[in-house]
């Protein structure tokens, strides 16, 4: 066997170890599990497509003999099939006229694993169309045996309230799912590219923040989904137009960080300003709908080309 070969299956069992961990339940056990895709990330953006394959086949396997036949197909189209997207995807390369490539770029990425969580988004509402109540009430029926039985029996306020939140939750659980999938896996393929690139291993340059540039169409998909969402109303078409305008909101908070980074990349006190502007973001969740609109913003004032313009030296 190739030492890449080794590589790959040793990934993907490890992938799969991770992603089996959650059996265990526990805090921790989430954890391990929401870093399945790393190993996977490590082995295609270090080795390319085939053996991102094999590692990927190997875990599949794994996750299926030890976690069942459902398990596997789950970890397969959880795991396997978005990491195959980002890895495909950040590794495509066109030639220029001088020689030097053009890596495909980091803005379209996003919007490429937004429309895979969206089209995870749609499967989901076909499947449950025969249900009462469509994904709405599936969703439900999900968190009432999740957190519902917690509180039955408490009776009162105490249960009542419980009852309140599900109901409000209810309404965007769909799209927070896949907002926090796609997050964890811009994470992984982030941590993934910095191990690589520390051992000197990486197959693409590093992808920054800055380099962050939205379709001009985008704006436009999400005006129109949030008018589907006022038009549905409270039917399931409103519904899911609502998770859908969740969902889309994601390129423009990297978008809109793409800003941020720009403006504290013209200032003397660069690191000092992002460790604070992270510090405020991870602690607090309103900077977070200042950084989405900054990201919307973005695609009509172009702020992040004019701040990138600004240097230290132009600081007043």
């Amino acid at each position: 066997m190739t030492k890449a070969l080794l590589m790959s299956i040793g990934g993907g069992v490890l992938s799969a170890l991770l992603y089996l961990s959650v059996v265990t339940g526990g805090m921790g056990a989430l954890i391990l599990a929401y870093l399945a895709p790393l190993p996977l990330l490590m082995v295609g953006l270090g080795y390319g497509l085939r053996p991102f394959a094999a590692a990927a086949t190997a875990a599949v396997v794994v996750v299926g003999i030890f976690g069942g036949i459902l398990f596997g197909m789950t970890y397969a189209v959880a795991n396997g099939l978005l990491v195959a997207v980002i890895v495909r995807q950040t590794l495509l390369a066109r030639a220029n006229p001088d020689g030097s490539l053009e890596w495909y770029p980091p803005g379209l990425l996003l919007v490429v694993m937004t429309g895979l969580g969206l089209g995870g988004l749609l499967v989901a509402a076909l499947l449950t169309l025969g249900d009462p109540g469509g994904l709405e009430g599936s969703v439900r029926q999900f968190l009432v045996m999740g957190f519902g039985d917690a509180a039955a029996g408490t009776g009162g306020d105490a249960e009542s309230g419980v009852t309140q939140v599900i109901d409000s939750f209810s309404q965007i659980f769909p799209g927070m799912v896949v907002v926090s999938w796609l997050t964890m896996a811009i994470i992984n393929a982030a941590l993934a590219q910095g191990v690589l690139m520390r051992f000197g291993r990486n197959l693409r340059p590093p992808m920054r923040v800055t380099e962050v540039e939205l379709p001009h169409w985008m704006p436009m998909l999400l005006a129109a989904a949030g008018l589907l969402a006022l038009v549905g109303g409270d039917g399931q078409l409103g519904y899911l137009a609502l998770n859908v305008v969740i969902v889309l909101l994601v390129p423009f908070f990297f978008a809109g960080l793409a800003v941020v980074h720009a403006f504290a990349g013209g200032r003397q006190a660069r690191t000092l300003l992002l460790v604070v502007f992270y510090f405020f973001l991870l602690v607090s969740g309103w900077p977070i709908a200042l950084v989405i609109g900054l990201g919307v913003i973005e695609q009509w004032a172009g702020l992040r080309r004019r701040f990138a313009r600004t240097g230290p030296d132009q600081e007043s």
